[in-house]
Parts: structure tokens; sequence; C-alpha cells
């Protein structure tokens, strides 16, 4: 099995950090031309030079319905052809039923599913051209048995794997495949923030990395043409200490 994207173009949303820019550095790595997509274009155009001459920015907002529509003309004006796409922005807000804000699942709601799904509709005739790859970096909260006080973040989860396994029926038959990656607890940000809303010791060593999510990322785009991963789950190795 090739793990060369050579000639591929792959495009990559939440690139300015954690399993976003993993995957970005992965994939530019394995030869492809990488789009960097995200909201602060510094962090972008810096991150494009460290990827190397085939990397580009193109700083978004994923909860803009207007500058979505503009970054899908720009790139696909500026690409031949689109072969990936992969979802991997994000964001959580913690709160119970009976106290958070309805505003916290708006926000999470447009993020989180809303965005990924117009941008995904703006750019599949070109996937559909190429016999292209979506994978959606989805989390493994769509599984887990307590979910108290993350329930609005839960369900935008659980959102994003129905549009993924409807969007896999909608379009296997034109050669492009669809996969979802259900990560357990990475060490990123995030979690160095939730870590420190809770009271817990953050200890990233007993975390996947986000280069471990970013090899699942290409283990899925350069897996045989004739099998399709659906859903890939992966989690640490170790248990978290109390």
């Amino acid at each position: 099995m090739s793990r060369s994207l050579e000639n591929m173009t792959a495009l990559v949303t939440g690139a300015s950090s954690g399993i976003g820019r993993a995957t970005a550095s992965v994939l530019a790595r394995s030869k492809a031309r990488v789009v960097l997509i995200g909201r602060r274009q510094s962090v972008l155009e810096k991150l494009a030079m460290e990827c190397g001459s085939l990397a580009s920015a193109y700083p978004c907002d994923m909860t803009d319905d207007a500058q979505l529509e503009e970054l899908a003309k720009k790139i696909q004006a500026d690409f031949a052809r689109i072969d990936a796409l992969i979802h991997s922005s994000g964001i959580i807000k913690l709160g119970r039923t009976e106290t958070a804000p309805v505003a916290d699942f708006d926000a999470q709601y447009v993020t989180n599913v809303r965005g990924p799904y117009i941008l995904t509709q703006l750019l599949l005739r070109s996937l559909r051209a190429a016999s292209g790859q979506i994978v959606f970096v989805n989390s493994s909260i769509t599984r887990a048995s307590k979910t108290d006080g993350r329930g609005t973040y839960a369900a935008t989860q659980q959102a994003m794997r129905s549009i993924a396994n409807a969007l896999r029926d909608e379009v296997n038959e034109a050669g492009v495949r669809v996969t979802t990656i259900f990560p357990g607890t990475t060490a990123t940000q995030r979690q160095v923030d939730l870590h420190e809303i809770s009271g817990k010791r953050y200890d990233p060593d007993r975390m996947l990395q986000p280069e471990d999510v970013a090899e699942a990322v290409l283990f899925a785009l350069t897996i045989g043409r004739t099998a399709e991963i659906t859903d890939l789950y992966l989690r640490p190795m170790l248990k978290p200490l109390d």
C-alpha cells in the first residue's frame, strides 16, 4: 500500500492548531498539495511555510456563509481538482441542560455541523469529479455512556455522524469515499482548557497525540480503492490517572 499522496490536493479545515495542524503536516510530508483552512491567517501562513511549497493558506471563518462560498470559489479556481476534504475544525461548550445558554448550543451547531455541511455541499461536485474522499474528524463521545454537562456538544457530533453516513450512501456509487474518525482524549489545547475547568490533572502522555489522529487520516486516504473505512475509533493506550 502506497502512502504517497503525490499529485493529490487535500483541504484541511481547522488547520491552525491541534489535530488539523498535525494532519496538514502529515499530508504535506506525503507529498500532497495541502490547502490550509482556518481563521488565523498569520498562523496558517507560518504553517504553510513549514509544510513546503505545495502548501497554501486560505483563511476562512467556518461560521460565515459568505466566506465559505467565497472560499469554495477560490479553491475551485486555483486548483484543477480536489481529491480530499478533511474536516477537523470544531468547538466544545460545557453546560448542563438546565442552565447552559442556548447561545452556546447555537455556536457549537454552526461551527461543528452547519459549517462543515455547507463546505462539503459546495465542493461535492468537484470531489465527485475526482472520485475523491471526505474525512470527518468526529469524537468518541458519540458512544460515551456518560455525557453529563456535554450534551449539546455530543448532539452536534451525533449530527455529523448521521450526515456522514447519509452522504456515504449518496456518493459511493460516484467513487467517493466517506470516513469518520472518532478519537478519544487527545493532547490538544482544548484538553488543556477542559482539564483546567474540571480541576483534573493534565497528563498528555496518557492521551492520544494529534499526530496519531493525523496518521489515521492518512491511512484512510491511502487504503486500496477497493475498500472504504467507514468508522475508525482511536483511544489512548493508557487510562487517565485520577
